[in-house]
């Protein structure tokens, strides 16, 4: 999408075939569910014959399998769903393609997006773009393997708890999850509403940016070159525990940053991950029924959602939603402990509101994730982690969690790295401040690069 040629006709049907080749030779990933060559083909063909009228710069635009994308399945990775194809774009989507996207196609995903590995059991594990023998992260793994694999330039994912930014920073791009309400959600199938959204990937922090602008139209947030950063650093969690190249990356990049450029303000988060561990799961498992249930009936998707979770392809989802998630399973929460948790997450919000204003903050950051992407199919319930053996799922959402709770924006931006797979560095700002943080990152990318 970097400013391509449409001065001559044929350049969108050029742009795609390259895509499609490029689809091909790192089809051993297992990025896509539905790779639609057909139809990207025939939209090229169709943007070709308009261009002398349009103008319009034509690039291929990869979406993860739960946002809507007309007339092709959105199966959410699980089998109950893989009949089921919307008739409408969602907005999210509708939005890029006014813009020049022509759709490759849906990409894998952790089922349902609950997982941060996108080792999907009934569409196959997701490859790591930067290396097919690891995992992708997830749940928007699909997503960020395409993109990092140069598939595509840009795609779209959906964000709960990090399922934008772990499996972007596994992959080595850029990833944003937007404040909570600030992306349409129409047309995503639902995990937990008060926490969903969609949001962009990109190779570049400009294209990203640029991302953003599409979908929400806001092109403000340009700050002062002159003014130092003001960035948040973690006493304690988010920068604890850490693997040892997780931690090398991590420890540059605050030598980097700690110049005339930037200022380090020490932050006390642990109680943010505090609130995070009380309201996280009781807002998952509060919603999910009856927002999976509003939307099976509202787009005519077929079962209900216990039907859907008799038929997922992962017992481990399957039995804890079933136990959890359902009014008739023996954890679920019931309103009263939802309205417990959303009263919580009030009080969350107002704690993240008075650490950035109390300390003037741009951003907190910490590393995206503690570990590096590990090998396909092995680490699935457990990670060594320093000499212990960690949770996989807790260990990658560590980080990414506590923000997405509480509808903070964040970006996640590569790190230089030698011998390692790919570290991503989170940045967390203000909610609906989102140009403001994109902006920061701008600024942050150039430190933490410069030589």
């Amino acid at each position: 999408m970097a400013n391509p040629d449409t001065s001559g006709r044929g350049r969108a049907q050029e742009t795609v075939s390259a895509a499609l080749d490029r689809a091909a030779a790192t089809a051993h990933l297992n990025a896509f569910i539905t790779l639609d060559a057909e139809g990207a083909l025939a939209e090229a063909a169709r943007r070709d014959a308009q261009a002398d009228q349009s103008g319009r710069a034509d690039w291929c635009l990869v979406v993860k399998d739960n946002i809507h994308v007309a007339g092709l399945p959105n199966t959410a990775g699980t089998p109950a769903l893989t009949d089921f194809v919307p008739a409408a774009d969602a907005p999210v989507v509708r939005a890029l393609r006014s813009a020049g996207a022509i759709v490759l196609g849906k990409t894998n995903m952790h089922e349902l997006a609950l997982g941060a590995t996108s080792c999907n059991h009934t569409f196959g594990a997701v490859g790591n773009g930067t290396d097919p023998a690891l995992f992708a992260g997830g749940s928007s793994g699909g997503t960020a393997a395409a993109v990092a694999a140069g598939v595509a330039e840009a795609g779209l994912g959906s964000d709960t708890g990090g399922s934008i930014t772990i499996p972007a920073a596994l992959n080595g791009i850029y990833g944003l999850r937007p404040s909570a309400g600030r992306y349409p959600s129409a047309g995503l199938t639902p995990l937990c509403p008060t926490r969903d959204t969609p949001g962009p990937m990109a190779r570049s922090l400009d294209l990203l940016r640029t991302l953003d602008t599409l979908v929400t139209g806001e092109t403000d947030g340009a700050r002062s070159p002159d003014r130092p950063l003001r960035l948040g650093l973690p006493r304690h969690v988010l920068t604890e525990d850490l693997e040892g190249p997780v931690r090398a990356a991590w420890e540059a990049a605050v030598a980097r940053l700690s110049t005339e450029h930037a200022t380090w303000i020490p932050v006390d988060t642990a109680h943010l991950v505090e609130h995070d561990g009380r309201v996280g799961f009781p807002l998952v498992f509060g919603e999910f029924a009856d927002a999976l249930g509003r939307y099976l009936d509202e787009h005519r998707a077929g079962p209900t959602p216990a039907e859907l979770l008799d038929a997922v392809g992962d017992p481990v989802i399957g039995d804890m939603l079933k136990a959890t998630a359902l009014p008739t399973g023996p954890g679920y929460p019931g309103p009263a402990a939802l309205q417990g948790a959303l009263a919580q997450r009030r009080v969350m919000q107002a704690a993240y509101d008075e650490l950035f204003a109390l300390n003037g903050l741009d951003a907190i950051v910490s590393p995206t994730v503690p570990v590096c992407a590990r090998p396909l199919r092995r680490f699935e319930d457990s990670l060594p982690l320093n000499g212990q053996d960690a949770p996989t799922f807790f260990t990658l959402i560590r980080n990414t969690s506590p923000a997405a709770t509480a509808g903070q924006p964040s970006v996640t931006i590569p790190l230089p790295v030698s011998a390692s797979p790919p570290v991503g560095l989170q940045l967390i700002g203000r909610r609906m401040a989102d140009r403001e943080l994109l902006s920061a990152a701008v600024r942050v990318d150039a430190l933490v690069r410069r030589g």
